[in-house]
């Protein structure tokens, strides 16, 4: 700080000559020596020294600072009146004064001063720590909102490093060390370093997370042994009598760097337990100025100083909290990912031969989400899926056949048309018809040859064998063309009037009742035209989708996934409203059921495992999602962003040729 400056009105020159009873320089040192801290950059204190007539006509220098100056006014008159100057000290004095009364009223106007710089720093004080309690806050509640675990370790160094204005900042997590077992007494026996997060303004450092002991030697490993922050001015200089040390000069010079200011802290949770410890270094005196090499940051960089470790260590508990939060928010979510899967295993349990089909539609239809997000043109340039919402498509695909559960094991395991038990019972008829038809011609062709001469019955046994031939004949073409409708096909087919004809028969059982070929129930089986199921069936699988709502309904889902039940409800709705449950139509159904609708028929065409069908090659069941669009059942914008990015080769299957599997 300069010698303080006394300047007198154009006027009042004949007072230059004032002996002041004070050295002035000593004065100022007196008045003003705990304002040392504030530099030698600070402004010179002026006293600025004008009569009342003068004061009148005087405006403040435009570039001064109020608080760094006073005024002392001559009072010629007797009846000065000192206009209301709130900003600086005013001291009204008579013209002819001692130089004792000269120094009374310097120093005066020199605790004016000072006080008004007191003042003035108080105020800059709480409006510092205002914006630091705000800046504070605000940086709590983005860490407590931040759910994501990486994303939280990597946005607590960032704030730090902000409020900081440090060049670098590193995260060091503490963990157990695997197959080591707790020590009730011991805390850190089993407890390791991991090198989680490390940023630096200046420099682009390659980093990848790895395990560290857990020792005094290290810094951080002080800090968090011994629970307490610690300052260093220069990590290169360290009392060698210190505990811990630094090695990290080597790597400072691989990089062309220079540490030199450090601050670490312990992260404390709210048990008072270490979970980790933040790493700060070189404290810039301009917060994004750029470290260019070793003699500039010497330069640039100042220490870390006390109001520094204080705002790190409330963020470090904030820190800690929204870390032990996150973690524990990730434990749920894997108990909860573990109960999806086992739920889904329970299912497949039920049905062995769709095993694998609820992952392949989530990991289709999340795919699908994901691409639309990419898209800044086109129908869904304007949609995005948050992350709630992918969670919510992947939830929902995963549990979206959950309802199988309450289907009959043989309905869900159906191959053919009729149930194992119904084709035995037809077989058996057609036996039996066979053995009646020959029984009938036999008894026939014994009765005749009773009466009848041996020529008479030879030619009478020609004319009914070949009668009977042209019967069984008959009744074999039957029984292939049963055969052959009772196999299910992917498309709708035809051409089943045949049945109704063979229904239409009759023979007659031992009790000389008459019984037809094929019973109505058996006919109406045979007559479906796409799939294994008749219309019992169907209705009876058709409502493992309303199953699946009513158990996804019982589950308490959290406000961001609350939208699961009715994503899986609606996957078998059709655009047209043909589709089932609810017979919705296209505005009516989430788009997210829309794309897992895709998702669905895809994997349900190509799965090499269904009961009721062979695997259909790749282009085919494209091919078939194509008609699928055209009948305007699935949608034909959803359905050509999955073709054009080939979003179907996520799913790799397979299918055994001989002795090796080739991909299919």
């Amino acid at each position: 700080m300069e010698t303080l400056k006394i300047m007198f009105h154009e006027n009042m020159k004949f007072l230059n000559d004032i002996d002041f009873q004070l050295p002035v320089n000593e004065l100022i040192r007196e008045m003003f020596t705990d304002l040392s801290q504030l530099g030698t950059t600070d402004p010179t204190p002026e006293v600025f020294i004008m009569s009342d007539t003068d004061y009148l006509s005087w405006t403040i220098p435009e570039f001064a600072e109020p608080q760094w100056y006073g005024v002392i006014v001559l009072d010629t008159t007797g009846t000065f009146s000192p206009r209301e100057a709130p900003d600086f000290f005013i001291h009204v004095v008579s013209p002819e004064l001692s130089p004792a009364r000269w120094n009374y009223a310097l120093l005066t106007t020199l605790h004016g001063i000072q006080k008004n710089i007191r003042l003035n720093e108080l105020e800059n004080e709480v409006d510092y720590q205002a914006f630091e309690l705000t800046r504070l806050n605000e940086i709590g509640v983005a860490l407590s909102a931040e759910k994501n675990l990486n994303t939280l370790l990597n946005l607590i160094v960032t704030k730090v490093m902000e409020i900081t204005h440090a060049d670098g900042g590193s995260l060091y997590l503490i963990e157990p060390i695997p197959d080591v077992p707790e020590d009730p007494k011991n805390y850190f026996h089993n407890k390791r370093f991991r090198f989680q997060v490390a940023k630096n303004e200046s420099r682009k450092i390659e980093f990848r997370s790895f395990p560290l002991d857990l020792t005094k030697k290290s810094i951080y490993g002080y800090v968090a042994l011994t629970k307490q922050s610690l300052l260093i001015d220069d990590a290169y200089y360290i009392d060698e009598n210190a505990e811990y040390g630094w090695a990290g000069r080597e790597f400072d010079k691989s990089i062309a760097y220079r540490t030199q200011s450090m601050l670490t802290v312990p992260m404390l949770n709210n048990d008072d337990t270490v979970i980790g410890v933040i790493q700060l270094i070189n404290c810039k005196k301009k917060q994004y100025s750029k470290l260019e090499n070793p003699e500039h940051i010497l330069d640039q960089v100042v220490s870390f100083t006390h109001k520094h470790v204080k705002s790190v260590e409330s963020i470090a508990s904030q820190a800690a909290v929204a870390l032990q939060n996150a973690r524990l928010l990730d434990s749920i979510q894997v108990l909860f990912d573990g109960f999806i899967n086992a739920s889904v295993k329970a299912i497949e349990s039920r049905d062995p031969t769709t095993s694998g089909h609820s992952s392949r539609v989530a990991t289709l239809t999340v795919a699908l989400a994901e691409q639309i997000n990419r898209l800044s043109t086109g129908d869904f340039a304007s949609i995005r899926f948050t992350d709630d919402q992918l969670h919510e498509i992947r939830y929902a695909s995963l549990l979206h056949d959950f309802g199988k559960i309450g289907v009959r094991e043989k309905v869900l395991l159906k191959s053919k048309k009729l149930y194992p038990s119904e084709e035995q019972t037809v077989m058996d008829r057609f036996r039996i018809i066979r053995q009646s038809i020959e029984l009938h011609y036999t008894r026939k062709q014994l009765e005749f040859f009773q009466t009848k001469t041996r020529e008479e019955a030879l030619a009478y046994f020609a004319e009914t064998h070949s009668e009977m031939e042209d019967q069984l004949k008959e009744l074999d073409e039957f029984l292939k063309f049963i055969i052959r409708c009772n196999e299910p096909t992917v498309l709708s087919q035809g051409g089943f009037e045949k049945l109704e004809e063979i229904h239409k028969k009759y023979f007659y059982s031992m009790f000389n009742m008459p019984r037809s070929y094929l019973t109505a129930e058996e006919t109406a089986s045979l007559s479906v035209p796409k799939g294994s199921l008749n219309p019992q069936d169907r209705k009876e699988i058709e409502s493992h989708v309303t199953h699946t709502y009513k158990f996804l309904s019982i589950i308490p889902w959290t406000k961001n996934l609350s939208n699961v039940p009715d994503i899986a409800h609606a996957h078998h709705e059709k655009l047209d409203g043909s589709g089932y449950p609810l017979r919705l139509k296209s505005e009516q159904i989430p788009i997210q059921s829309k794309m897992m609708t895709i998702a669905d028929i895809y994997d349900a065409l190509t799965a090499l495992d269904r009961p009721y069908k062979k695997a259909v090659p790749v282009d085919r069941a494209l091919d078939i999602l194509g008609y699928e669009a055209k009948d305007h059942h699935i949608d034909q914008r959803l359905l050509d962003v999955f073709i054009e990015s080939k979003l179907y080769q996520l799913v790799t299957r397979f299918r055994l040729s001989g002795k090796r599997l080739e991909q299919k």
